[in-house]
């Protein structure tokens, strides 16, 4: 069953398993390499692989780049 989330501002559907972590390999993202809003609460790295999705969710990604 599919549903729509909303991603940094923008529907899209969400995978059938309702897990974040395979929405976030839907787009390439591997677990880690992002932080994650889910509906205005960031989630720590292990609330991300836990999360799991509702219709209608607003997430905002931001990928996480090391500098120095």
């Amino acid at each position: 069953m599919t549903f729509e989330v909303v991603v940094n501002g923008t529907a899209r559907p969400a995978p059938g398993s309702r897990r974040l972590p395979d929405l976030l390999a839907d787009l390439g993202l591997p677990a880690g390499s992002v932080v994650v809003e889910l509906n205005g609460t960031a989630l720590t790295p292990s609330e991300a692989l836990r999360a799991t999705l509702s219709p209608g969710d607003r997430l905002e990604l931001v990928r996480a780049v090391a500098g120095g």
